[in-house]
């Protein structure tokens, strides 16, 4: 994988990414194929779909499989917009003492690698170019996979403190794009200001 930033601030000069290599093709050999992994709440799950639309206008064709949680609001979205998705057996950890919280949270190393398990089948068989997440528990299985096999990833952080996934994964993935510049300061390596590279056509 090449490395740098696979978004560049507007300004900021920079030669051309080199197409993603892990499988030994040129992206004018098919389509883009990308996984857009996020949800549990609208808050990461609608800045995927803005995502994914601005993705289908701007290259022809492109497939785009999203990734979310059994336990969040995305099934009923998915299902309504007709995308291609698939959902893991994962949450988060419940807070509280109550037999409820104790009883899921005992169940969570069982959830996380079935579901871990599972990101890396899908990863297999779809094969993307890039790996996109957009937060909460079910993008960081995707991710992890994904940096594990070399393909380029991407994280998309709308708030301004970035919640545990981001905060997770931030020094690993190629790049994180931030809706508020503030929120830089949570980030060691360079961070793309959204606003700044929507003019960019580069990714």
């Amino acid at each position: 994988m090449s490395s740098g930033s696979l978004l560049v601030p507007q300004g900021q000069k920079s030669d051309p990414p080199d197409p993603p290599n892990h499988q030994g093709f040129s992206l004018q050999d098919r389509q883009l194929k990308v996984i857009i992994a996020g949800g549990g709440t609208g808050g990461h799950l609608f800045p995927a779909f803005a995502i994914a639309d601005a993705l289908k206008e701007r290259e022809e064709g492109a497939e785009i499989h999203f990734v979310g949680s059994k336990h969040g609001v995305e099934l009923r979205h998915f299902e309504k917009r007709e995308e291609d998705h698939t959902l893991l057996n994962i949450r988060g950890f419940q807070r509280g003492t109550s037999l409820q919280a104790v009883g899921r949270n005992i169940l969570f190393p069982f959830r996380f690698m079935s579901s871990l398990i599972c990101a890396g089948k899908l990863i297999k068989r779809f094969d993307p170019d890039v790996v996109v997440g957009t937060g909460g528990y079910a993008s960081g299985l995707p991710l992890l996979t994904a940096i594990k096999k070399d393909i380029p990833t991407l994280i998309h952080e709308q708030n301004s403190y970035p919640g545990f996934t981001t905060r997770w994964l931030a020094d690993r993935v190629d790049s994180v794009c931030i809706s508020y510049k503030d929120s830089e300061r949570y980030f060691k390596k360079k961070s793309a200001f959204s606003p700044e590279i929507l003019s960019d056509r580069r990714f």
